[in-house]
């Protein structure tokens, strides 16, 4: 079951929706859960301490300047009626450059790509909270909600209640859908970092390509191989747990593949930073 004290109120709405014929489906406290797969996995513990050991070591520092990222250019193109002669989208509805083949005024797009670089640099950080407070003072509250999925679900006893998200599957699927959307526009400034930001946090190793082309060295490299896969494993292995399944030794994390991500990292970095480094 779940822990802290919401438990047994949280099995009473269940069973109350069950017996009202309504889909229910049992949570877990997901930070126990966790805590527990680490002690009983010392291989995906070490992999998550790695994770950890290359977001605190990033080479690259986010420096968050909070600007109007509003598309006042657009805006004011759409109030006075010329939005549709420039080919800007038909309103401020984010999704309406994607949706309507459209681009922003040039001086948003700029600004949003700003945006985006540091919001990346802050999810290879491991900062998304910061992120999101970001996006939420440069005029973004919608971009903060859909970087906020990623919280476990679980009880907090000074809270007294339950937070987090109880469904984080459906949040890594939207992001890499987000994350393949930027893809399908490269002509767009912020469609680099807005893919590698979203495919980071979908944990989806076959998003690899989309976070590649904006990492600065083997760190970036490191982070970027073994996040989606330790997230894949952790998930895997929750979702036994909730389903009262036992964990097993075969659905472990092997050791070899771990040293097999970092090795791929390491050399797809150093040959980065070889073709980078100015010749004699």
């Amino acid at each position: 079951g779940g822990g802290g004290g919401g438990g047994g109120g949280a099995e009473a709405l269940a069973a109350t929706a069950a017996a009202a014929g309504l889909p229910t489906k049992r949570l877990h406290d997901e930070e126990v859960q966790e805590a527990a797969l680490r002690q009983a996995d010392p291989v995906a513990d070490l992999a998550l301490r790695a994770v950890r050991w290359a977001e605190d070591g990033a080479r690259e520092k986010p420096r968050p300047l909070p600007l109007p990222v509003t598309h006042r250019s657009t805006a004011f193109r759409l109030a006075v009626g010329e939005a549709a002669a420039h080919g800007l989208p038909s309103s401020l509805d984010p999704d309406a450059p994607a949706r309507e083949g459209r681009r922003l005024d040039v001086e948003d797009e700029e600004e949003e790509a700003a945006l985006l670089r540091t919001v990346w640099l802050m999810v290879r950080c491991g900062r998304v909270a910061e992120a999101q407070q970001l996006c939420r003072q440069c005029g973004q509250p919608w971009r903060a909600a859909t970087l906020g999925g990623g919280e476990p679900w679980r009880y907090d006893s000074a809270a007294g209640g339950w937070v987090g998200n109880p469904d984080r599957p459906l949040w890594r699927s939207a992001c890499g859908a987000i994350a393949r959307r930027a893809l399908q526009r490269p002509e767009v400034p912020a469609s680099a970092h807005e893919a590698a930001a979203y495919a980071s946090l979908a944990s989806d190793a076959s998003l690899l390509h989309a976070v590649l082309p904006v990492c600065g060295g083997w760190e970036d490299e490191v982070w970027a191989r073994l996040k989606p896969s330790v997230g894949k494993h952790i998930a895997e292995q929750q979702r036994r747990l909730s389903d009262g399944l036992p964990l097993r030794h075969e659905h472990g994390l092997p050791l070899q593949r771990v040293l097999e991500l970092l090795d791929a990292a390491a050399e797809g970095g150093a040959a980065a930073e070889a073709a980078a480094a100015p010749r004699a």
